[in-house]
C-alpha cells in the first residue's frame, strides 16, 4: 500500500509536469500519426510488395513507427531523472522516506500511458488509412502489452545511462548516436530476410525486433504461432536491462546518500 501511495503521488508530479505544457504534450501525442501517414505514404510505392510480404506498406509499417515513438519515449523518460540529478532536486527526493524504487516505478508508469495513448492515436489513424487489424478487437490490447514491454526495457537502458553519465550533455551526444542505429537494426521498416547478413545477426539481438515482430504478426497474420515466442523473448530483455537499470541506480544513489 505504501509503494502505490508514492508510486502514484510521483507519478502525478510527472502529469502535471506534462499538462502545464499542453501544446508540447498535445504535439507528442500526434506527432507519430504525422509520422506514419507521411514516411509510410511516402515509402510505400517504393517498396516491393514481395520484400515485405504485404502490399500494404503502412501495416507493414506501423509496428515501425510505434517502436520509432517509444525509442524517442524512452530518452524522454530519463531525462526528469538526470535535470534532478543535476539540479540537486533527486537529492532532496532521497532524504524523504520513500523507496528508491518508487522513483522509478513512477516514471515507468507515467511513461507507459503516454506511449499508450500514441499507440491508440497511431492505430486509429492506420484504420482511417484502411489498415484493419487481422488480430480483431482483441489485438489492441495485446499490441499495448508489447509496447508497454518495449517502454520498460528502453526506458530502464535510458535511466541507467543518465544514472551513469556526469552531464546532460554526454546523455544526449551517447542517445543521439545510438538511438538510430537501435532503430534500423531492426526489423522496424523492412524485414530481417532483406538484410546483410552481419545487420541481420545484430537486429536479431536487439529487442526492438521482437517487439516489432509481435505487434506486426497482430496487425497482419492475426494470433499466429510467433507473437508468444516474440513477446517472451522481450520479457527476457526487459528483466536484463531492468536489472542492469536499478543496479545502476542503486549504486549511483548511494553514493550521492553516502
Amino acid at each position: 500500500m505504501m509503494v502505490a501511495q508514492e508510486v502514484l503521488a510521483l507519478s502525478r508530479r510527472w502529469l502535471l509536469v506534462a499538462l502545464r505544457e499542453r501544446l508540447s504534450l498535445l504535439f507528442s501525442v500526434l506527432q507519430p500519426a504525422v509520422w506514419l501517414v507521411f514516411f509510410a505514404g511516402a515509402l510505400g510505392g517504393a517498396v516491393d510488395p514481395r520484400v515485405v510480404g504485404t502490399g500494404d506498406y503502412i501495416a507493414f509499417a506501423v509496428p515501425g513507427v510505434i517502436a520509432f515513438t517509444v525509442v524517442g519515449n524512452g530518452v524522454t523518460a530519463a531525462m526528469p531523472l538526470l535535470f534532478d540529478k543535476e539540479t540537486g532536486y533527486l537529492d532532496k527526493l532521497l532524504s524523504m522516506p520513500i523507496r528508491r524504487s518508487s522513483l522509478i516505478l513512477s516514471r515507468f508508469l507515467f511513461q507507459t500511458g503516454m506511449n499508450a495513448a500514441q499507440t491508440l492515436v497511431i492505430l486509429v489513424v492506420a484504420l482511417v488509412l484502411g489498415v484493419r487489424l487481422e488480430s480483431g478487437p482483441l489485438g489492441v490490447p495485446a499490441i499495448l502489452v508489447a509496447t508497454a514491454l518495449l517502454t520498460l526495457a528502453l526506458t530502464s537502458a535510458a535511466m541507467a545511462l543518465a544514472c551513469a553519465v556526469p552531464s546532460h550533455g554526454t546523455f544526449f551526444a551517447i542517445t543521439g548516436f545510438v538511438s538510430l542505429p537501435l532503430l534500423f537494426m531492426s526489423n522496424a521498416f523492412v524485414p530481417l530476410s532483406a538484410m546483410p547478413a552481419w545487420m541481420e545477426a545484430v537486429a536479431r539481438v536487439n529487442p526492438l525486433t521482437y517487439a516489432i515482430e509481435a505487434i506486426r504478426l497482430l496487425v497482419l497474420r492475426g494470433w499466429g504461432g510467433g507473437v508468444p515466442l516474440s513477446l517472451a523473448v522481450l520479457v527476457v530483455a526487459c528483466v536484463l536491462l531492468l536489472a542492469v537499470g536499478a543496479w545502476q541506480f542503486a549504486r549511483q544513489t548511494s553514493e550521492r546518500i553516502a
